[in-house]
C-alpha cells in the first residue's frame, strides 16, 4: 500500500493546453498545437491504430523489463524514435489518398500536403511534448538527435511587397481592410496586434497618430507605442465614423470594440485576414491578368509563388516587411525592430523622449505613404501625357493662328 498523500492525477490534452494558453497569454499557440495533434492522429491512422494506441505501444516499448536470468533488459528506445522517424516522412510527403476537410459549400476536397521543414520540426515538438506530459513517453534530446532525420531548412531570400502592389491592394480592398492594411503597411505591427486594436488605442489627437498596443496582445508579452500615417488615419476616420470623434477615454461601446475582429479569439481572426487577403490576392491577379503558378514555373505578379514552396510572395504578413525595411533605410535597424515589436530593441527606443519619437516617425512618414507617392510607372505616364497635352495645345494655338490669317490663293 502506498504511503503517497499527494494524489496522483491524470494529465490530459485539455490540461496541456489550458497551461498553453495560461503561459503564453493567448491563443495563438493552441490552433498550432492542435493542427500537430491532428497531424499525428493521421499519421497513427495509416498504421492502423488510434493516437492513445500508438502512445500505450510507445509506453511498453520505453518499461524495463527483465529476461529470464532475472536481468534488466534496456527499453526500446530505438523502435519508439524510429516510429516517430516515419511520423516526420509521413509529413515531408503530399498524400492525395488523405482527405482532411471538404469544404461546406463548394465541395472542395482539401487533400493531406507536404508540411515545410521548419513546420515539420516544429509539430514534432509539439507532438514529442504531448507525449512526454500527457502520456508519460519519454524521448531525451540524445535519442531524437540519433534517431530522428529532420528535412533541412532551406534558407530562401524573401522578396519585396511593391508600391504599385501596394497601391492595388488598396484599391481594390474593402474600406475596413483598406483600413487595416494602410494600418500594418505604416505602424510595422503584426497581424495579431492589428486584429485586436479598439478605438481607445488609438491616439487621434496627437501628430503623427500614436497608438499604444497592450502587453497581452503583443507576442513579445511587453506593450509598446508605435505609429501611422495620416493617410491611415484618414482610412480609420472614415471606417470609424462618428466614433473617430469621442474622447480618449470613451468607455461606451463603440470605443471598446475590437475593430478589425469578426470573433473573441486573436487566432482565429488571424487565420480569418489571411483567407480573405488570399481571395484579395488572387481577385487582382485575375483582374491584371498575371499567370498562376503551374509546374515548375512560379507564377507572376500577385500569383507569384517561392521556388518549391506555397508560400505567395505577396502576402498579408509581407506588409510588416515592407515598412521594417523602409524605417530601417530611414533611421537604422534599431529604430525599425523597436517600432514593429522586436523585444531586443525596445530599451534604447524607449529612452528617447515622447517628442524625439515623434520628431523621427515624421521623418518616416512620407516613404510610407502609398496613394501620396507616384510609381517609376505613373511618372512616365504622367510625363507622356503632359508631353500630349503640349502638343494638342501647339496645335490648338496654330489652328487659331490660321483661322485669323487665312492663306489666300
Amino acid at each position: 500500500m502506498s504511503n503517497l498523500r499527494v494524489n496522483q492525477t491524470i494529465y490530459t490534452e485539455e490540461d496541456w493546453i489550458a497551461d498553453l494558453i495560461k503561459s503564453a497569454g493567448n491563443d495563438r499557440s493552441v490552433n498550432s498545437v492542435k493542427v500537430s495533434l491532428k497531424t499525428f492522429d493521421i499519421f497513427c491512422k495509416t498504421q492502423g491504430m488510434t493516437r492513445d494506441e500508438m502512445a500505450q505501444d510507445y509506453r511498453e516499448l520505453l518499461k524495463p523489463t527483465k529476461d529470464d536470468q532475472g536481468d534488466y533488459v534496456e527499453p526500446d528506445t530505438r523502435t519508439v524514435c524510429l516510429s516517430l522517424n516515419k511520423f516526420v516522412s509521413f509529413m515531408c510527403e503530399d498524400h492525395d489518398e488523405i482527405i482532411t476537410s471538404v469544404h461546406p459549400m463548394t465541395n472542395y476536397v482539401r487533400t493531406f500536403k507536404a508540411k515545410a521543414p521548419k513546420t515539420v520540426k516544429q509539430y514534432f515538438g509539439f507532438v514529442k511534448t504531448y507525449l512526454r506530459r500527457c502520456q508519460n513517453v519519454r524521448i531525451s534530446l540524445e535519442n531524437v538527435r540519433d534517431y530522428i532525420i529532420f528535412p533541412k531548412i532551406r534558407k530562401i531570400t524573401r522578396q519585396p511587397i511593391l508600391l504599385s502592389q501596394l497601391k492595388e491592394i488598396v484599391t481594390y480592398a474593402s474600406p475596413q481592410r483598406r483600413a487595416l492594411y494602410y494600418v500594418l503597411v505604416s505602424s510595422g505591427m503584426r497581424l495579431g496586434e492589428g486584429v485586436t486594436l479598439t478605438k481607445r488605442n488609438f491616439h487621434f489627437e496627437e501628430n503623427p497618430c500614436r497608438i499604444e498596443i497592450e502587453a497581452d496582445n503583443t507576442k513579445t508579452l511587453e506593450d509598446r507605442e508605435t505609429y501611422i500615417s495620416s493617410e491611415a488615419v484618414e482610412q480609420m476616420k472614415h471606417l470609424l465614423g462618428d466614433v473617430f470623434y469621442h474622447k480618449q477615454d470613451c468607455d461606451c461601446h463603440g470605443c471598446l470594440k475590437e475593430i478589425f475582429a469578426i470573433t473573441e479569439r486573436q487566432g482565429l481572426n488571424v487565420t480569418y485576414e489571411d483567407q480573405v487577403f488570399g481571395e484579395l490576392r488572387k481577385k487582382i491577379g485575375g483582374i491584371l491578368g498575371q499567370k498562376k503558378a503551374e509546374g515548375k514555373f512560379t507564377g507572376e505578379g500577385f500569383f507569384k509563388k517561392y521556388k518549391d514552396s506555397v508560400r505567395f510572395v505577396v502576402n498579408i504578413h509581407s506588409m510588416r516587411a515592407y515598412f521594417i525595411t523602409k524605417a530601417s533605410m530611414k533611421h537604422g535597424e534599431t529604430y525599425s525592430h523597436a517600432l514593429s515589436g522586436h523585444g531586443a530593441y525596445l530599451k534604447e527606443y524607449n529612452r528617447l523622449t515622447q517628442e524625439e519619437k515623434a520628431k523621427k516617425y515624421l521623418e518616416l512618414e512620407p516613404d510610407l505613404f502609398i496613394q501620396s507617392v507616384k510609381t517609376e510607372t505613373e511618372k512616365v505616364n504622367i510625363q507622356e501625357v503632359n508631353s500630349l497635352k503640349d502638343s494638342m495645345k501647339q496645335l490648338q494655338d496654330e489652328v487659331e493662328r490660321l483661322k485669323k490669317y487665312p492663306q489666300t490663293a
